[in-house]
């Protein structure tokens, strides 16, 4: 689907940019009543200048493949994006992207297009989704004119759904991958928040699994109940 108004605002591409840009607009909506043991997962985690998914630059985009319950070493994905000005020293602190780093990072649309290149039309996991997704999504109609296919699934919130019992003490990452004793020995960085996002999706697919989810169609129709009640 091609956003409305993109036409009017994407940036003007170079003729290969633009081949990859329309190959990726040719990709199909992912195959969602695969068994969840079966499908392939793109976790994702972005860095940004600050906490305005409407407006705050994205800086830096990582991801991870999980693969047949696995994490896939092999297919992981890091990028920086340059910025005209470097963001303030408060938030360098944040997420540790130097003044030099953020200058040196590849132009925007080549590093959304190598994004979109690695993620494909793999249905993407992020820890507190709406934020990663509203900023690539901003970003992608921008730059390409494009809005992939692909779902979105919030490991912040299948874990209180798969775990109603301890979800109202945790509300971070860090809670979660606490209580399931996942050791994380780097964090606050876009790859190493990615994987530990994936470490933490692979014990909720299993306990998905254990409670007869066993698509992604029927997480995603569970998580829209739940919106559904939190409303009512």
């Amino acid at each position: 689907m091609i956003w409305p108004f993109a036409r009017r605002r994407h940036v003007s591409l170079d003729a290969a940019s633009a081949a990859r840009r329309d190959a990726l607009a040719a990709l199909a909506a992912p195959d969602l009543d695969q068994p969840l043991a079966a499908l392939r997962w793109c976790v994702v985690d972005v860095e940004t200048g600050g906490l305005d998914a409407l407006h705050d630059p994205l800086l830096a985009i990582g991801a991870v493949m999980i693969e047949e319950k696995r994490i896939a070493l092999a297919h992981s994905f890091e990028t920086g994006l340059t910025q005209a000005q470097a963001t303030g020293a408060a938030n360098i602190l944040i997420h540790g992207i130097t003044d030099s780093a953020q200058r040196a990072g590849q132009a925007a649309h080549v590093a959304l297009l190598d994004w979109l290149e690695f993620a494909g039309n793999v249905p993407r996991v992020a820890f507190h989704a709406g934020f990663d997704q509203t900023v690539l999504e901003r970003d992608t109609r921008r730059q390409l004119g494009l809005r992939p296919p692909a779902p979105w699934f919030d490991a912040a919130l299948v874990a209180p759904l798969l775990f109603p019992a301890v979800a109202p003490r945790y509300r971070h990452l860090d809670d979660w991958l606490g209580h399931f004793g996942i050791a994380v020995y780097t964090r606050h960085g876009a790859l190493a928040d990615a994987y530990a996002t994936a470490e933490l999706w692979l014990v909720l697919l299993d306990a998905a699994a254990r409670e007869r989810v066993t698509t992604a169609r029927q997480l995603l129709r569970l998580l829209r109940a739940r919106r559904w009640l939190s409303l009512h």
